[in-house]
């Protein structure tokens, strides 16, 4: 029989594929092959099979390789390396990526663990999602740690949930970028902690927005400083309520303040008295104006706790550098004496040193240490963030607020401070109320604000007040407190 090499002439059935002689089956042409389906393979002997070329395996389409069973395909490589004699054949390792790239589960499924062992990485790297199913959870587990970079997206993706579950740490700590960020929310969910806790940093900046949002919040907190500090800013949008609410101050603290600003209003009201703490003053001002109004109220009540807690803890450790330096000086003025007659000359010169030292340790503690431990309440919040208070949040803070912060409020907010703060609000907090504002304090609060208050507001302030809050002034608070300027209402 004659075989055209022609793809455009080439026409052949499995019955008469099955009739050509050896050396007809290994010349033909890439184009032939190519035309090949899955029956004509299946109709030619196991002998017949062995006689293809990696060079025509690739030419075969992935339907057509669905002809040969997983023995043919080990038969096959063994026929590439070794004679037929050789007991026990090779397994495979020489099958080209290219013909891996097209074999399925059931190919991978009839290779035993024992050939699977001697693929290389290269073609563990090229096996499509849908062969990774051929393998067992025992056989994922005992993959080489040393081929575990070479594997994918695709083998994330083609694992099961059980599958992915077998990997162990060292086996996790190799996995590519490319193979993480492809990590499905049920795959990362059922790793444990020793698992998830192998995760390098830069495996962590590659988990999605969704992975991290479908933790729970008990893996989320077993997440290390380094590995939190990792996450990508747009995967910290996938934070939840639960999982910012499970960290501690330390692991707070270690994100930077680009995580800190893209953090959704979720992940903010997550943010308590127990861990808000961790955060700097940069760190709280990064928080975004649209989230600013879910910080729960005690967590704001609780920064300015925190701050004097810091610096309680700061002079703490001033103090306890003095005591060290002072007993690490007379030690060694002690040895220096006994060494030699100079030693008063170095005592006096380690004495120098140690004084210096706890100069710059105290100036330290002085920097960081606020005079009025409630103005910290505030102090760490931008103009643009106070704006987006709540009222409720207002009046847990505002008499810690500075008159910049007071004349930034919205409208809305000053009209909720309440009856017991408005009387209560420093002459510079009034002076920092604009027209709009002295507008909005409620008619509650007008019988609050006391004549030396309404004293202190200037001519643009008084004439902001509203017919209806004139109507509830005292004649104390008309005649002693706005005085002459009574003229400038309107």
């Amino acid at each position: 029989m004659q075989v055209s090499s022609t793809a455009a002439n080439y026409k052949i059935d499995a019955t008469q594929l099955k009739l050509l002689s050896n050396t007809q089956i290994k010349s033909l042409s890439n184009s032939a092959l190519s035309k090949l389906s899955a029956s004509h393979i299946q109709a030619l002997s196991p002998n017949q099979k062995k006689l293809f070329s990696n060079a025509q395996l690739e030419s075969l389409s992935a339907n057509a390789l669905k002809g040969f069973t997983g023995e043919d395909i080990k038969n096959l490589d063994a026929a590439f390396k070794t004679p037929a004699t050789t007991v026990p054949p090779t397994p495979a390792s020489i099958l080209s990526v290219k013909v891996m790239a097209k074999l399925d589960a059931n190919h991978l499924a009839q290779i035993g663990i024992l050939d699977k062992d001697k693929l290389t990485s290269a073609q563990l790297g090229a096996l499509s999602s849908a062969a990774w199913s051929g393998f067992t959870r025992a056989e994922i587990t005992d993959i080489d740690t040393s081929k575990i970079p070479a594997l994918g997206a695709k083998f994330t993706e083609g694992v099961s949930v059980d599958q992915f579950s077998g990997l162990d740490a060292d086996q996790i700590k190799k996995l590519s970028a490319k193979a993480v960020g492809a990590i499905s929310n049920d795959k990362l969910n059922v790793l444990d902690t020793t698992q998830l806790g192998a995760f390098t940093g830069l495996q962590v900046s590659q988990m999605s927005s969704k992975a991290i949002a479908n933790m729970s919040a008990s893996q989320f907190k077993n997440f290390s400083t380094d590995q939190l500090n990792s996450i990508s800013t747009g995967a910290m949008r996938g934070v939840t309520t639960a999982q910012m609410s499970s960290l501690d101050k330390d692991q707070v603290a270690a994100f930077n303040n680009s995580q800190i600003s893209s953090l959704s209003g979720n992940a903010i009201a997550g943010l308590s008295e127990k861990n808000i703490g961790g955060l700097s003053k940069d760190q709280l001002a990064s928080i975004s104006v649209n989230a600013i109004s879910r910080l729960n109220i005690s967590a704001l009540d609780a920064v300015g706790t925190a701050a004097t807690a810091k610096a309680t803890a700061a002079a703490s450790a001033a103090a306890a550098l003095g005591t060290a330096l002072d007993t690490a000086i007379s030690a060694a003025g002690i040895a220096a004496a006994t060494y030699n007659s100079s030693g008063k000359v170095t005592d006096l010169a380690l004495k120098n040193v140690a004084d210096a030292a706890k100069t710059a340790a105290q100036a330290a503690v002085d920097k960081n240490t606020a005079a009025i431990p409630l103005k910290d309440k505030t102090a760490g919040f931008t103009n643009k963030q106070v704006a987006k208070f709540t009222a409720e949040q207002v009046n847990s803070v505002v008499l810690s607020m500075t008159e910049s912060q007071i004349s930034s409020l919205s409208l809305k907010a000053v009209e909720g401070i309440s009856k017991a703060n408005t009387g209560k609000l420093s002459d510079d907090q009034i002076n920092g109320l604009s027209k709009a504002q002295v507008g909005k304090i409620s008619l509650e609060d007008i019988s609050e604000l006391t004549t030396t208050q309404l004293q202190g507001m200037d001519r643009t302030q008084i004439a902001g007040f509203t017919k209806n809050q004139f109507a509830q002034f005292s004649e104390a608070q008309r005649m002693s407190g706005l005085g002459d300027n009574i003229s400038y209402l309107v």
